[in-house]
């Protein structure tokens, strides 16, 4: 993918917390900076998934969890081709990161 597909799928990314967020907690999200563990997260899904063939990829934040030191987010990852009706791939991505970071801890698994 190119760069403007990079910055996209990170936009989609703060969209997506944004929209599984509580409304009420969205401006809270930003104010703790949050927007820095979910780009230190995309970019590790990046490097890990297959984007080959994408035309479109989507990252939705799923659950955010307050860890002793950083967050635990679920992120669900959907890349589409051409088509672009359905995912030609889907990803499940669990990542513990503290700010901009390299997450502390990260697995992900493609969805069948």
């Amino acid at each position: 993918m190119n760069n403007h597909s990079n910055v996209v799928a990170s936009s989609l990314a703060v969209i997506g917390l944004f929209v599984f967020a509580n409304p009420a907690s969205a401006t809270d999200l930003a104010d703790i900076g949050l927007e820095n563990e979910v780009n230190a997260c995309v970019a590790e899904v990046r490097e890990h998934a297959d984007f080959a063939d994408a035309v479109r990829v989507r990252h939705d934040i799923v659950a955010i969890e307050r860890r002793t030191v950083g967050y635990t987010l679920n992120i669900s990852t959907s890349v589409y081709g051409k088509a672009d009706r359905e995912a030609i791939r889907a990803y499940a991505t669990t990542c513990v990161v503290n700010g901009d970071n390299k997450p502390l801890r990260f697995t992900i698994n493609a969805k069948s």
